[in-house]
């Protein structure tokens, strides 16, 4: 038979179609859009009153919980070396074995507070992916926590000793600087974005509770200043680790042995 625009035959049981234009060419259809349901707003509303759920527990947890740990360590760090009013007690330990294992436990907590950043893993596979698995999730992601655990422990050196802030601040800026020097444009952008993880919810609360409790312990005018600190050093500790993975890579290509073909 002949088909006119607009017409349909049916074979069996499936219905052909033939739309077509006057020039004789076939116009496929448009998909029909889904249409919103009932079931659809619901699943909305869920999804919302789940997200705010989630969030208000986050921040309970955050509050009385972490929040209040990085406060009671702060405050008792300072009693491994050095008498305070708040532990009779103390010291604990010898001055110079006292001062390892605060700085030390500082680094810790640094780490472990950062490894549990949510941001931070995100920020990781999309480097990888970037990269090609050049720079993988996993050398961001401790590369990242090293960084916070020393700008932590540098911190921390300056509220219990009173040591003057802006030198820390210029000395680390001027590393982070000479070091982008060296590093290509790809990996600068990725370190320095990487000192945005340093002020996700969990790492904030955390590293400010741990500094005031520092101060308080040490009787110390302020307690800030330990997040700066800790903003600073993942830069460094991506660009260090960014170039040993090149300087690795060009001592593995130098050495592989050339094949001649003789013919």
């Amino acid at each position: 038979g002949v088909f006119r625009p607009g017409e349909s035959e049916e074979i069996g049981a499936t219905m052909l179609v033939k739309d077509m234009t006057m020039d004789g060419m076939t116009v496929q259809p448009e998909p029909e859009k889904p249409q919103p349901t009932y079931w659809n707003y619901v699943a909305l509303a869920a999804g919302v009153a789940e997200a705010l759920l989630g969030m208000i527990l986050f921040s309970i947890g955050l509050t009385y919980g972490f929040t209040s740990i990085g406060d009671q360590v702060g405050v008792l760090l300072p009693a491994a070396f050095i008498d305070t009013f708040e532990e009779p007690p103390s010291p604990y330990y010898p001055y110079k074995q006292g001062v390892m294992i605060a700085l030390g436990t500082m680094f810790s907590l640094g780490f472990m507070a950062t490894r549990a950043e949510p941001a931070l893993n995100v920020v990781g596979q999309t480097v990888e992916k970037l990269s090609k698995g050049s720079f993988t999730c996993n050398m961001l992601v401790y590369s990242v926590c090293i960084g916070v655990g020393t700008g932590m422990t540098v911190g921390a050196t300056k509220i219990l000793f009173g040591a003057p802030l802006i030198w820390f601040i210029l000395l680390k800026y001027a590393v982070a600087l000479c070091l982008s020097s060296f590093a290509n444009e790809d990996f600068i952008n990725i370190a320095w974005d990487s000192a945005g993880v340093t002020t996700g919810p969990v790492t904030v609360p955390f590293v400010l509770a741990t500094g005031v409790g520092c101060s308080k312990a040490v009787r110390a005018s302020e307690g800030f200043g330990i997040l700066a600190c800790a903003s600073v050093w993942p830069i460094i500790t991506v660009l260090v680790v960014d170039g040993l993975r090149r300087l690795y890579r060009s001592s593995t290509a130098t050495r592989q042995p050339t094949v001649k073909f003789v013919g």
